[in-house]
């Protein structure tokens, strides 16, 4: 008598089939994460594109460029001193009208009305591509820390932001000096000698440095950029430690240096709206020359 035929697979043949398909997902993972990455980093050239425009916009209403920190005071207790961000001022130009009409322009960051603004996530401000390791706000571990995260930061340019081995030479400057704590002119147009294409408005930063530290902890603080707060390492931003660094290596020069967590560079807006990635192998005095406004240096073409 003849055996009945049946249909179907044995098990070797299903173990075959369940192996080949787990070898074609693991190929065209890498392709879908980078599929993936290239449109977190396209969103977060529109939103820098948008704050530069933004900026702009300021600059048509008030014929200047905001400062990187309004009421900056030498002594960070001074009754007037209030530390306003660049970010706070534009506010009305990037669909926030509301936040900032809550805001009290002349009181610190640190008064009860302004935390409760500062303290809100803008998702605007915020690049999908970006890891916080950390809680923020997190006052319980620092009593100035009551903003909430960002991911970008206006350019004071090329030097120490507090000004220890020169001016501020970049877009964004503090309002009074930070060593002297005479007022400042601000910036505009004619100002930025080196043509608005050719620097930078604003840039990345991350929490990705794995060696900074709470004070007198053994904590990890990562970073501390803050969109509500005007100072370096928080809104504001320069290239006087190294580029895209994930770890303090010049003392606390790479805390206000321009880093992300794209993979390869960091993500940029000039001054005209355009927005760019800049790898990490960017020669340091191109990117220096990219951060000023008026030094006259010459960008070779295609070092970007």
């Amino acid at each position: 008598m003849k055996s009945a035929k049946t249909n179907g697979f044995t098990l070797i043949e299903l173990l075959v089939v369940i192996a080949i398909i787990g070898i074609l997902v693991g190929l065209s993972l890498p392709a879908i994460n980078a599929v993936r990455e290239a449109a977190r980093r396209t969103q977060c050239q529109n939103q820098l594109r948008q704050i530069s425009l933004a900026s702009l916009t300021y600059e048509s209403a008030f014929r200047q460029f905001p400062f990187a920190s309004n009421n900056f005071e030498l002594n960070p207790n001074a009754p007037n001193a209030a530390f306003r961000s660049a970010f706070t001022d534009l506010l009305p130009y990037v669909d926030q009208e509301n936040r900032y009409q809550t805001y009290q322009p002349n009181l610190s960051f640190l008064a009860p009305q302004n935390i409760q603004v500062i303290s809100q996530r803008v998702d605007f401000y915020l690049c999908p591509s970006m890891n916080i390791p950390r809680s923020i706000p997190d006052p319980s571990l620092d009593p100035k820390e009551v903003g909430a995260p960002s991911s970008y930061v206006v350019s004071a340019g090329s030097n120490n932001a507090y000004g220890h081995a020169g001016p501020q030479n970049g877009a964004f400057i503090f309002d009074r000096n930070p060593l002297t704590g005479r007022k400042n002119s601000p910036v505009r147009p004619a100002n930025i000698r080196d043509g608005l294409s050719n620097t930078i408005f604003v840039g990345e930063m991350d929490y990705g440095l794995s060696n900074y530290f709470y004070a007198n902890s053994t904590t990890p603080k990562w970073g501390s950029v803050a969109w509500g707060i005007g100072l370096p390492g928080h809104s504001v931003g320069t290239t006087v430690g190294i580029f895209n660094s994930k770890k303090l290596v010049t003392g606390l020069n790479e805390w206000q240096t321009f880093r992300s967590d794209h993979p390869g560079g960091a993500n940029f807006a000039f001054g005209d709206g355009s927005t760019r990635l800049i790898p990490t192998t960017i020669d340091d005095s191109v990117l220096d020359a990219l951060a000023s406004i008026a030094g006259g240096e010459v960008v070779p073409s295609g070092n970007e």
